[in-house]
């Protein structure tokens, strides 16, 4: 227990020093200004840049492209490896037990999908991988069928980090969460909370927040009464201002409260509050409603209100209890009504002032009321709070658990079995949250960069969102341990000596260890100048473990693995500036392996430099690219003339990809990404034993190529939808690493999936045309991963060779003409044959 209350405070100092980002220049409106992008905005930032907006139909066609085309490869097909962490947990939105079964509940993680426990939580299975997206905001049972289950997509907190994953509206199941179907509301983007009447489980209501960054109409709290075949909007304050909470009186359903939130957020700015913000009472089942006032006890209507929570006690539901945010999100007041809303008091919250008065405390702001015992309210915050005598008192409970609490589950039938959810995962009490043990099993981490012990390739690090840098020494999964606080980045192991250690947190901070994490010293101090991008770049050179880059502004070099650094290059970010700087900073570095003097350098305002000489003279080289955010850089490993460049960012009806390649350093660029889909890429790495052969992470999952992009396919399976933020291969394991942000990582043996992939040559779209055939020609159309000898036979229902033929197929789809003339009537066996695999066909001729 003391190893963890270490830990904590260490995340709690890192994570307090990033709530000061914004500075308030309009307290009216809320609206910053900031020199740099917060942290929160990167995902969005990164995504959106130069339109400042997300195309969400190109993610949802991108994602059913991606399971369309690993579908078509399911023979043979290699699988990826789960590697971990599971012991670490990731943010968690909701929980919700089974009301009848005390041993089955639902787990909603904000970027990993919906999970299920049968047997107490000990085990945690994913139930919803099927899906097109993973970003996940309520989950609702039905009291009266527990079998129905309704999932409402799309994080709600407020942090662009929910923007990983689109939201695709509603879900439901019949069948405990066995199968899926979307129900509607798929452009109301974010789902703050679900209630399902408590005998008619047809009638639902869908609080919904629309789009982060942008006015939408799709906004409000939305009503099904036929189980989600229509919706109806019957709460719509405008188009800022969404419904984030729903509750029905279990006794009498015709008793409705929700709330709304004024929320909008802008490139460099946000307002997260207003005078829409309010809590409106329906009595008609919620066809109508009523805002509540300061008439009724509650602060009063014309003010600006951010965030507000609202619950009721099951057994008790006329005691209600609702918790305002200020207009500078911060906590405010938590109110109290025993009439059913008619009358309220403030509670003696004082306590609870001090405890909650954090400047973002919209990212919780919720509240969570004991279903047998109306004096038991948990109060969600930073840390976690609770009152046993109806708001007389307020004590902080589940001590030493992970910061940021965003959900709290209690069961009916014993309200000592307790569920708490938070950026660290989840916990679990059965005395009331005196005593509590951390689920140790849910794959659910959100990654941002990953790293492999050259020499003990089992040893994998990952740098975390919210749960520092973390690394296993012996390769299990439940085996990962805190090595360092914050936000994790990327951290490098030195090859040679791998007690020294670099790890980083927000905005280019790099701390050195030279005895594996006993202790720090901070490494970017020493000569490192400028700020960095929230996800900076940290990039060894190959030929020697001791140099090392970075970068803000400028690259840095150091030859002592980090004790000291000097600056190599200019500010490669502010030349030919466009106006549309976003962080104003350098995204990534790459050092060829061929000649260390050629050092690539990708920015996020979409500029790609190279050095051919080690740095004395820098070349912008973005001529022919996209204006995007460049996410990576990759230097070939078989020609130093040649590297690739991959970008984030949607079309918007231009001509743009995603993965472009040089020949000549970057004098001229040529598309390689034509047969991928419109998706952001994050990540590229050039094998460094086969030419041409390229691996790809997005934000849907992995691609490879074997011909340096004519062909993309998936890798392999075993994987959900996921974004895949970086990559990793250990090339004496002939090891791919791929960490994901929302489901932990995996990895790929790349000498069993090459050994598969050679089966997988003609395993996938075949056909012949027209089948029947009644002409004397018909064609035959294949598709191939790699160039091959086809020989084509045809044989009759005998057996008897009728006709041989060979052709030379490419990679890519073939049309070979077969032909069947003075073929008598019947059926027939087309054959195909590269050399490795057979497939046939059966042919009826007419």
């Amino acid at each position: 227990m003391k190893k963890i209350s270490i830990i904590i405070i260490l995340l709690v100092l890192v994570a307090a020093s990033t709530w000061i980002i914004f500075i308030p220049i309009d307290k009216k409106s809320n609206l910053v200004e900031i020199k740099k992008a917060e942290g929160e905005d990167y995902f969005f930032l990164s995504h959106s840049f130069p339109y400042y907006k997300i195309d969400y139909d190109a993610q949802k066609k991108a994602a059913k492209s991606f399971q369309a085309s690993s579908l078509l490869r399911t023979k043979n097909i290699a699988s990826w490896e789960f590697a971990g962490p599971l012991n670490i947990g990731g943010r968690i939105v909701d929980l919700e037990f089974d009301p009848i079964n005390p041993q089955i509940a639902y787990l909603g993680a904000a970027s990993g999908g919906v999970f299920k426990t049968i047997d107490g939580g000990l085990n945690w299975l994913p139930i919803f991988d099927n899906e097109v997206t993973l970003s996940i905001g309520d989950i609702a049972i039905a009291s009266s069928d527990p079998n129905i289950i309704y999932v409402g997509t799309g994080e709600p907190n407020g942090g662009s980090g929910s923007l990983t994953y689109d939201a695709n509206g509603m879900y439901k199941s019949i069948d405990a969460g066995a199968t899926w179907t979307n129900i509607g509301l798929q452009n109301t983007r974010m789902t703050g909370r679900v209630a399902v009447h408590p005998t008619n489980p047809d009638i639902v209501f869908a609080a919904c927040m629309g789009d982060l960054y942008s006015a939408s109409p799709n906004r409000g709290l939305y009503k099904t009464s036929d189980g989600g075949t229509s919706w109806t909007n019957v709460l719509f304050v405008d188009d800022s201002t969404g419904a984030v909470e729903v509750v029905i009186n279990p006794q009498n359903p015709n008793i409705v409260f929700a709330t709304t939130w004024k929320r909008t957020r802008y490139v460099n700015a946000k307002d997260y509050s207003g005078v829409q913000s309010g809590v409106w009472k329906s009595v008609d089942g919620g066809n109508t409603f009523t805002r509540l006032n300061e008439t009724n006890g509650l602060p009063p209507v014309g003010f600006e209100y951010s965030r507000i929570g609202i619950d009721l006690c099951a057994s008790s539901p006329n005691i209600i209890y609702c918790m305002y945010l200020n207009d500078i999100y911060e906590f405010q007041g938590l109110y109290k009504s025993i009439d059913n809303g008619n009358n309220w008091i403030q509670t003696d919250d004082f306590a609870l002032i001090d405890a909650m008065g954090r400047a973002q405390a919209y990212w919780y702001g919720r509240v969570k009321c004991d279903p047998t015992d109306p004096n038991i309210l948990y109060v969600i915050g930073f840390d976690l709070y609770k009152t046993v005598d109806g708001g007389n008192s307020y004590n902080q409970t589940f001590f030493d658990v992970h910061v940021d609490q965003h959900a709290v589950a209690i069961h009916p039938l014993n309200n000592e079995n307790v569920l708490v959810g938070n950026d660290g995962g989840l916990y679990r009490s059965q005395d009331a949250g005196l005593t509590w043990n951390h689920h140790e099993s849910l794959p659910i981490s959100q990654i941002y960069r990953s790293e492999i012990d050259y020499s003990i390739p089992s040893n994998l690090y990952f740098g975390l969102q919210d749960n520092g840098t973390s690394y296993t020494p012996t390769g299990d999964l439940d085996d990962y341990l805190f090595l360092f606080g914050g936000d994790g980045f990327q951290a490098l192991v030195n090859r040679v000596n791998n007690f020294n250690i670099l790890v980083g947190y927000q905005y280019g901070n790099i701390f050195k260890s030279t005895d594996h994490g006993l202790t720090w010293n901070s490494s970017s101090q020493n000569g490192v100048f400028g700020t960095g991008n929230w996800n900076y770049p940290l990039t060894t050179d190959p030929y020697n473990s001791e140099i090392i880059y970075t970068g803000t502004q400028q690259i840095f070099k150091s030859t002592d693995f980090g004790t000291s650094w000097n600056s190599i290059s200019p500010d490669l970010t502010t030349l030919d500036q466009t106006g549309t700087i976003v962080f104003g900073t350098i995204s990534f570095i790459n050092v060829s392996p061929l000649n260390s003097d050629i050092i690539y350098a990708g920015t996020d305002d979409g500029k790609v430099w190279n050095t051919l000489n080690g740095g004395n003279t820098w070349n912008q080289i973005s001529n022919g690219l996209p204006l995007r955010w460049v996410t990576c850089v990759e230097t070939d490993p078989f020609n130093q003339s040649t590297a690739y460049v991959t970008l984030s960012g949607y079309r918007f009806h231009d001509t743009m990809n995603h993965v472009y390649k040089t020949i000549d350093n970057g004098q001229t660029w040529t598309d390689i990404g034509s047969n991928l889909p419109d998706i952001p890429c994050n990540n590229i790495i050039a094998d460094p034993s086969i030419p041409d052969m390229l691996y790809l992470a997005t934000d849907v999952g992995v691609y490879y190529t074997r011909n340096s992009g004519n062909t993309w396919l998936p890798i392999a399976d075993g994987m959900p939808v996921v974004v895949c933020s970086d990559l990793k291969l250990h090339q004496p394991t002939r090891t791919l690493l791929v960490g994901t942000y929302g489901r932990s990582a995996y990895k790929l043996d790349l000498n069993l999936f090459l050994g598969m992939e050679q089966k997988n040559n003609l395993s996938f779209d075949i056909s012949i045309f027209p089948n029947p055939v009644n002409a004397e020609i018909a064609s035959l159309s294949y598709s191939l991963l790699y160039p091959s000898e086809i020989i084509v036979s045809i044989f009759d229902i005998t057996g008897k060779l009728i006709l041989s033929q060979k052709n030379n197929g490419h990679v890519g789809k073939n049309i070979f003409p077969v032909s069947f003339n003075n073929t008598p009537q019947g059926i027939y066996l087309v054959n195909i044959k590269d050399g490795i695999e057979s497939v046939s066909l059966k042919v009826l001729v007419n």
